[in-house]
């Protein structure tokens, strides 16, 4: 083999090396990629009742955070606060992208802290259960006189409280929802229509900002420690569809 050709082999093994060598920062910059997970409980409800939830998005999925929310006696602007601090605690402008799924009143602090402060990074919303338009079994408790002195939140899930939708403006952000039509509460039974899940009536689960909707057959409260549902959560989490 002449020097000619030598040269041009050595020349095109130095092209190739380059190439794998400028290929191999972008793979690895793309295996990098961070991304946080938020899982925001409901009303009456902990930071205890996401953890089925947080294990079974586990190992795709491993910056999960979990807010312990005051969301039994406080008020929801009280709740929205300390959401707030949470997500600002965790640091998410150092994440690639940010997932939040809320269950029942945590869909509705989601949607507002996502609205109230916009963050570019933010791009998936699943909202499991909210009651979006309000619910009507938050009027009737507050029939009661002291009910919304004692449980504040109630004042926040009422229907007239919810009469427009805050949906975030926020580019690629994509919003689901997960529903059901099991009535499986007696709050539900005695009432709300068949159409509800127990807690929240299917009209009011549904949201027309939302892109992706699918059901469950878990009721309200079964839907925080169910898998079909955590399995959903996690497959449009991965996929952006269900």
């Amino acid at each position: 083999m002449n020097k000619i050709s030598h040269l041009t082999v050595l020349l095109l093994l130095l092209f190739l090396a380059t190439g794998e060598a400028l290929a191999a920062p972008a793979a690895a910059m793309h295996k990098k990629e961070k991304t946080l997970v938020i899982l925001i409980h409901g009303f009456c409800k902990g930071a205890d009742d996401m953890q089925f939830w947080k294990k079974a998005l586990a190992p795709e999925f491993t910056d999960v955070i979990t807010p312990d929310l005051p969301t039994t006696f406080s008020s929801f602007e009280t709740c929205l606060k300390e959401l707030t601090d949470t997500i600002n605690a965790a640091k998410p402008h150092q994440y690639d992208h940010i997932y939040i799924a809320g269950h029942s009143m945590g869909g509705l602090l989601a949607r507002e802290y996502l609205h109230k402060h916009r963050p570019a990074n933010v791009r998936k919303l699943i909202c499991v259960g909210t009651p979006h338009f309000g619910s009507k079994l938050a009027d009737i408790a507050l029939y009661f006189p002291g009910a919304g002195w004692i449980w504040k939140p109630l004042h926040a899930l009422k229907c007239s409280a919810r009469t427009k939708l805050t949906t975030p403006d926020i580019p690629n952000l994509e919003i689901a929802v997960i529903t059901s039509t099991n009535n499986g509460h007696w709050p539900g039974k005695l009432f709300l229509s068949d159409q509800a899940d127990g807690l929240v009536d299917l009209t009011s689960a549904h949201a027309p900002d939302a892109k992706h909707v699918t059901s469950t057959a878990a009721n309200h409260v079964k839907m925080q420690y169910d898998p079909e549902t955590a399995a959903l959560i996690k497959k449009f989490f991965i996929h952006g569809k269900f």
